[in-house]
């Protein structure tokens, strides 16, 4: 399989080695899964299971080609772990994982295979995030911010915030549903200190560094994907509450917050579709497949998501059709980035 690597942000690198395999290619998980979900929740319950059957096939493939790598090319993944660019796409296992997992939970009911995911996330999370943040305060050189920070850091908040949308979802299932429900509030809030510190970051690296039409890659809707899953976050924290009556109290607070984020999220839409429009339209980028476009349909499918149970929440009826809008998008832009994978595999095995 053909895939891309980065160097630092703004320059692909093409490979079809097993041993050079994108680190962040579990980003197609979390696609496929919230494609899934919106699906869902607009009621067209066959596609959301065909997309669910495709991504449990997807996350096992990739758990395979991951484990056979770190086999055979122990050196080289502790290496990608290291890197300052490479590194944090690890986290898309951690978002798969648990996105793999809201859709057991949502689509099928079987919370307790949605609980073990929710562990296994959990656990992902703490050793991906720790060792990731561990080698990169330890290394040295370090290199600059306009070489390291991309929107692909922002994976930091989705894998965060991912582990409180499944915990959130699968609370009221399981017998340690207060201990579930805690670590979901503690993360949503860590979620968010983390946006407002990595986006400030990249806020600066855009402003006062030089930014070129080919430094603008697929990472940065993650800008606004952050923040729609903290509003997903927020929103199933409201429902765990509403089934909890002493919960009430700090279910306002989350629910005000929370309308903070889908705010930001609505925000930075027309700015990434400018931004897209200028790379490929006018500065002439070429639009061909890169594995990092999964990281544009994920934010897409979480806004519609997060918007559908935003509105669930507050009665905001009004905000509906926004959230179909986004669900038909990142569907759309699914087939798309699909066909061109195709297209890519095709190329790659003619050129074999």
């Amino acid at each position: 399989m053909s895939t891309t690597t980065l160097a630092h942000p703004g320059q692909p690198v093409k490979t079809t080695s097993l041993e050079n395999f994108f680190p962040g290619y579990f980003a197609l998980v979390m696609a496929t899964g919230i494609v899934s979900i919106g699906m869902f929740l607009w009621g067209h319950r066959l596609p959301a299971e065909i997309f669910l059957g495709l991504n449990i096939f997807f996350y096992a493939l990739l758990w395979g080609i991951l484990i056979v790598r770190i086999i055979r090319y122990p050196l080289v993944v502790w290496n990608d772990l290291h890197h300052s660019a490479r590194g944090v796409t690890f986290l898309t296992l951690v978002a798969g994982n648990n996105v793999l997992g809201s859709q057991v939970a949502l689509i099928t009911g079987r919370m307790d295979i949605a609980l073990i995911l929710w562990i296994a996330g959990f656990v992902l999370w703490i050793l991906l995030l720790y060792t990731f943040f561990l080698v990169n305060i330890m290394k040295e050189p370090k290199p600059t911010l306009s070489q390291s920070i991309s929107g692909a850091w922002l994976l930091i908040v989705v894998a965060t915030e991912s582990v409180a949308v499944l915990g959130a979802i699968i609370a009221n299932s399981s017998v340690l549903h207060w201990l579930i429900a805690f670590i979901s509030l503690c993360t949503y809030m860590i979620g968010g200190m983390f946006y407002f510190v990595l986006i400030g970051l990249i806020l600066y690296r855009w402003l006062f560094f030089s930014m070129k039409a080919e430094t603008l890659t697929p990472p940065y809707w993650i800008n606004m994907g952050a923040v729609a899953i903290i509003t997903l976050a927020g929103s199933r924290l409201v429902m765990y509450a509403h089934a909890h009556e002493t919960l009430l109290v700090w279910a306002g607070f989350v629910q005000a917050f929370t309308l903070f984020f889908w705010a930001f999220a609505s925000w930075w839409i027309p700015l990434l579709f400018l931004m897209f429009a200028y790379r490929h339209f006018i500065a002439r980028v070429p639009l061909q497949y890169d594995p990092q476009y999964w990281s544009m349909v994920f934010p897409l499918g979480m806004y519609g998501v997060c918007t559908f149970t935003y509105s669930a929440i507050t009665g905001f009826s009004f905000l509906k059709p926004i959230s179909a809008l986004f669900v038909i998008l990142a569907l759309s832009t699914w087939v798309i980035v699909l066909i061109g994978l195709f297209i890519e595999m095709f190329s790659a095995g003619k050129k074999q």
